[in-house]
């Protein structure tokens, strides 16, 4: 009975002894792995801030430089006038929706109303510098896009130069005919709003005319950081959808007295009604 007894408490201190040997293996395992994680972590935030380090360091002489390089031309080209197109005696009647109306240039009267003031209107306006698409909004200034609308349809801009550039703020499209007119027969008000105008990226709008003081066809397109600087005696016609790389391209046209270094023009617009306008 007592061997029996020994060999019982001897199996059982081997299991208890077996038992601490698991526990410090897996003890042992487990402060490896920790210790092999810490080192990782350690590799991985060095990495991570080398490369930043380098990269901050690196990115500052490349915007210096960038900043610092720009120069504008001091002066720039005149561009050469549009052709003259038919003259529209009488009342003058709304254009065909589809762009089969004959460019007519010169207009006895303003138009009548010919869009309907409750949706929003796309133009795409193909330049030689690529193309720009802008959502109009009668909601804003339904006599003003009535009027860029209508001059549209009848090509009226087809053919325009862009007449001045003013760097990362805008360029102004027209007007300059051949003959020396520079109006198309008409001004209506401006829709200047009460806080003026918020140029962004793109913005169109329509500009004062000097012998009138009312709105006669002349187009400017705010381009960047520098478009809050613009004259805000402006109606807004809409916003641009699509064209960034054509405002940039008329951009780079830019000189210290505003002419355009090369020349730039309109080659047509095309105006579609779209969506109704949320109320």
């Amino acid at each position: 009975m007592a061997r029996t007894s020994d060999r019982r408490q001897q199996q059982l201190a081997r299991q208890k002894a077996e038992a601490a040997s698991t526990a410090r293996q897996r003890k042992d395992r487990r402060r490896k792995q920790l210790a092999a994680g810490a080192v990782a972590v350690i590799v991985v935030l060095s990495t991570l801030g080398a490369f930043l380090g380098s990269r901050s360091s690196s990115s500052k002489p490349t915007t210096t430089t960038a900043s610092t390089s720009t120069t504008l031309q001091k002066s720039g080209i005149t561009p050469p006038a549009a052709a003259l197109g038919a003259t529209l005696a009488g009342a003058t009647t709304c254009p065909a929706e589809d762009g089969s109306s004959i460019r007519t240039t010169s207009f006895a009267s303003a138009p009548s109303m010919c869009i309907e003031t409750n949706h929003f209107y796309t133009a795409t306006i193909t330049t030689s510098k690529g193309p720009m698409t802008v959502q109009l909004n009668p909601r804003v200034s339904p006599q003003t896009v009535n009027t860029f609308v209508v001059l549209s349809r009848y090509h009226y801009y087809d053919g325009q130069p862009v007449t001045d550039v003013r760097t990362r703020a805008s360029f102004t499209i027209g007007m300059a005919f051949s003959g020396g007119t520079n109006q198309p027969g008409f001004a209506i008000p401006g829709e200047i709003p009460a806080k003026g105008t918020v140029f962004t990226p793109g913005a169109l709008s329509m500009t004062l005319a000097s012998a009138s003081g009312g709105i006669g066809g002349q187009l400017v397109v705010a381009t960047f950081d520098q478009a809050p600087d613009n004259d805000q005696q402006v109606t807004p016609l809409g916003i641009m959808l699509s064209g960034d790389t054509t405002i940039a391209a008329m951009n780079t046209l830019a000189s210290q007295s505003g002419k355009p270094t090369s020349l730039a023009t309109i080659q047509s617009i095309s105006i579609v009604r779209s969506g109704a306008i949320p109320n």
